[in-house]
């Protein structure tokens, strides 16, 4: 299994390599921000309620950036908005943990996942176009694994962080270590723009047609497809995701440094399936392979629901985690192969748009049913809007799961 990755990746070209370097780096400070963020709150006096309605902002940022780029960042090069993107997110979010009031937290967060939305529209018609067909399920994996491996390495030692400093600078309140913390994390995604500098940039393609003609060509019938099972998936996720540091904290009683070592783990279980992917989508079309994940997800969920035991409920957190983040490369391929090639920035950008405001949505209702009932209402939700998303996909793509959109067999070599 090494083997046949080491052999895709040396094949891969100069531009999808320096990308994968700098997405590891930025991968890095926002799993230490991601991790930390939540304690952070809740150290500082806030409830889950103000938790989710953060969260949500944060997501409602990116749906606000995604939809005016899917109409008119398919007129920009790569290389200016990977840069772009990692510069306004850093520097907004270290700004948002160095702030000292709730609404500079919505603020700069807002600010924050903006940036980010302009980073992530711009990965998937990345590596999609710079990759030959056969390459793409390995390329996708290999991006999603340098992430995973960057955030194991994160949650790591951003659990340990705040404890470090506190043992540095004993007078340090462990609100300020949280923020100090997140602060240093976060500058080391700046780093990233040492290799994002180096990718080589193409000249855009002069688009003839105007904006609202382009719209009115898109495939919207196909986009509606696909954007069905994005949403659930996402009411789904926004409910417990923001969360699951707060639960393991909370109704365990676990410390930073034993949640960061969780999340690690989390991290090395996601990873190793991702790796497995490859092989597993081999054996089975891709469609069968997105639904079973998400299917075999839903017992782990309702275990976490209902345990009592903390072993159970770890080994269950970390089986959905891995199930669920081994469907992803897949699943974005997937969407990437039913949209026409010149349509893969655009379908990009409308689908992180529903993801985030679905998840703006979710994430809001998930904090008030936690502070009202308990955990227990969200996972079993959650589980809800799983099935439905497996309900979605076979309805609209269990004729045509070998149909693809035609897409170049020539990548490009430049961004």
């Amino acid at each position: 299994m090494v083997r046949h990755y080491r052999q895709h990746y040396q094949k891969l070209p100069d531009n999808l390599k320096l990308f994968l370097m700098g997405h590891a780096l930025m991968a890095f400070g926002n799993s230490v921000h991601g991790l930390l963020f939540n304690l952070f709150l809740r150290e500082a006096g806030l409830k889950e309620g103000v938790m989710g309605s953060l969260a949500s902002t944060t997501s409602l940022g990116t749906a606000l950036m995604a939809f005016p780029a899917a109409f008119v960042l398919e007129r920009f090069a790569a290389k200016p908005l990977l840069i772009t993107g990692l510069v306004i997110s850093a520097l907004c979010y270290i700004a948002q943990v160095l702030s000292s009031n709730v609404e500079l937290y919505a603020l700069f967060g807002l600010m924050g996942a903006m940036g980010l939305a302009i980073f992530n529209i711009s990965v998937a018609p990345f590596i999609f176009r710079h990759t030959h067909p056969e390459q793409r399920v390995y390329a996708f994996t290999m991006n999603s694994a340098a992430v995973m491996g960057s955030q194991l390495l994160g949650f790591m030692v951003g659990g340990q962080l705040p404890d470090v400093l506190q043992n540095i600078f004993p007078s340090l309140l462990t609100v300020d270590a949280y923020r100090y913390a997140m602060a240093v994390a976060l500058g080391i995604t700046l780093l990233s723009l040492w290799p994002y500098s180096k990718i080589l940039r193409a000249p855009v393609p002069k688009l003839t047609h105007k904006i609202m003609g382009g719209i009115r060509d898109k495939d919207w019938r196909m986009m509606g497809r696909l954007i069905a099972p994005k949403i659930s998936i996402a009411l789904g996720a926004g409910m417990i995701i923001p969360f699951m540091n707060v639960y393991l904290s909370k109704r365990f009683n676990l410390g930073s440094a034993s949640i960061g070592n969780a999340f690690g783990i989390l991290q090395l279980c996601m990873f190793s399936g991702i790796f497995m992917a490859p092989m597993l989508v081999n054996r089975m079309d891709r469609l069968r392979f997105m639904m079973f994940t998400a299917l075999l997800s839903v017992p782990f969920m309702l275990t976490m629901a209902l345990a009592s035991s903390v072993a159970l409920v770890l080994g269950s957190f970390f089986m959905r985690g891995m199930l669920m983040n081994m469907s992803g490369p897949v699943t974005s391929l997937f969407e990437m192969e039913r949209v026409k090639e010149h349509e893969c920035l655009f379908a990009s950008s409308i689908l992180i748009f529903c993801y985030n405001a679905a998840w703006t949505f979710s994430s809001q209702v998930g904090g008030w049913l936690i502070e009202s009932y308990g955990f227990r209402s969200s996972f079993v939700a959650a589980s809800f809007f799983y099935i439905l998303a497996v309900g979605f996909y076979w309805a609209f793509f269990r004729k045509s799961r070998t149909a693809v959109a035609a897409s170049a067999s020539i990548p490009a070599q430049a961004a």
